[in-house]
């Protein structure tokens, strides 16, 4: 099987480079834009197509509850079996074209975005030697990072949010009450996330800084005086330590969101059952309605996520930007101005 994989790569190159990979002074959402070009378009519509495929499955099972279940239809129930396996089955083979697209469009940018900053770091090399370590941050995890966000982009941005707006467009048709519940139970992961996400960029930016100002001790102290050895550790002890924060912040939001997303869901059985004990709605509907939190949930942690990783790649494209002027910015602090 590695092998057809292998076949098949081989016959994927890069798309045509565009002159200059990183402008000086460029923002990053224009970078995204320019380096991706038509590509996103194409994603995109694949994206819309994953979307509407995952979405068919929502409908199906209320069906099987209370059309061939409620019903006893045997042959009802196995031709609505046959359409979830085929809804299945489409959706997975979109998401997997959808993903592949994507991560060529990522690799091609970050390809000639690497060409442009090895050609800058050799006309440098001679007169910056003592800046090789970071240097070499920042064609390695530096760009691949910043890269990796570009061929993913749009297209996630674009299928969550037509997830979202087609489960919501359909609870809201099927019960509009427990659509309501559902909507104010996702407000709390929303504000969540935008509060604690400035918190986010400032670890990130300082990890950035003590990551390049490592490479350069390693590359060109770390063996030769004890001050500068332990000056050294003391650069690995404090990424450490921020790499621990990043932690405790990053993953202390993803258990506030889970809880924050568990309630929602036993609110909407909640409701959802009194609505069934009054004859107000069926049970399934109800079934449909979980399902459908849990599919409307998804896109929105995905969106989250999103801008997340934006943000986090907008700050390490602003300090490639500025290692590609000429700028270097403090190694262990935080630059002077922000990208919009």
């Amino acid at each position: 099987m590695s092998r057809i994989f292998t076949t098949v790569a081989g016959h994927f190159t890069p798309f045509k480079p565009i002159a200059d990979a990183i402008l000086p002074g460029e923002k990053f959402p224009s970078f995204v834009r320019r380096a991706s070009g038509t590509h996103q378009v194409y994603v995109s519509v694949i994206a819309i197509s994953v979307a509407l495929a995952n979405f068919i499955p929502i409908d199906l099972q209320r069906r099987v509850v209370d059309v061939a279940i409620a019903d006893k239809d045997v042959r009802a129930l196995l031709t609505l079996a046959g359409l979830y396996l085929a809804a299945i089955l489409l959706h997975a083979g979109l998401k997997y074209a959808m993903i592949v697209y994507q991560g060529w469009v990522g690799e091609s940018v970050v390809k000639t975005a690497r060409d442009q900053l090895a050609l800058v770091a050799t006309q440098r090399s001679a007169r910056d030697h003592a800046r090789s370590g970071q240097t070499a941050s920042i064609i390695g995890n530096e760009i691949d990072y910043v890269g990796g966000f570009v061929g993913t982009s749009i297209s996630e941005c674009v299928v969550n949010v037509t997830i979202m707006i087609s489960v919501v467009s359909y609870m809201i048709y099927m019960q509009p009450v427990i659509a309501l519940v559902s909507g104010v139970s996702l407000l709390p992961q929303i504000l969540l996330a935008l509060y604690m996400q400035n918190d986010l960029n400032t670890l990130v930016e300082r990890q950035v800084a003590l990551v390049r100002k490592l490479g350069n001790q390693a590359v060109n102290s770390f063996a030769s005086h004890s001050p500068k050895r332990r000056a050294a550790f003391r650069t690995i002890r404090s990424i450490f330590s921020n790499r621990i924060e990043f932690y405790f912040l990053k993953f202390g939001l993803k258990t506030l969101l889970n809880i924050a997303n568990a309630l929602g869901s036993l609110m909407v059985l909640i409701v959802g059952g009194y609505l069934v004990i009054r004859g107000q709605t069926t049970i399934g509907t109800v079934v449909a309605f979980i399902s459908g939190f849990q599919r409307l949930s998804e896109p929105t942690g995905e969106l989250l996520d999103f801008y997340r990783t934006y943000s986090e790649a907008k700050v390490q494209f602003r300090m490639i930007v500025q290692w590609v002027d000429g700028d270097h910015p403090a190694q262990t602090g935080h630059s002077a101005h922000s990208q919009n």
